[in-house]
């Protein structure tokens, strides 16, 4: 690793629990995601940025939706 490379790990949960009587099963019950990220300065004021996100979605009848992603980027402080 780089001098003055710094990585980042990140969890993440969101519940959303169904009313007493509601029948919509579609609706989403919970996300989860998981972030590892480097972050590397350039000068004082830009930092690269390189992030990996896994994602999962599941609604109230059990169907499940998953994402993983790559980012790249810079942020400018100021």
């Amino acid at each position: 690793i780089p001098t003055g490379t710094k990585l980042g790990l990140a969890y993440g949960v969101s519940n959303l629990d169904t009313a007493s009587g509601e029948t919509n099963a579609t609706l989403v019950e919970e996300n989860e995601r998981w972030t590892v990220g480097a972050y590397h300065p350039l000068t004082k004021h830009l930092n690269l940025v390189a992030e990996y996100n896994e994602i999962e979605s599941k609604s109230h009848n059990d169907l499940k939706n998953e994402s993983d992603s790559f980012s790249l980027g810079a942020i400018l402080f100021f």
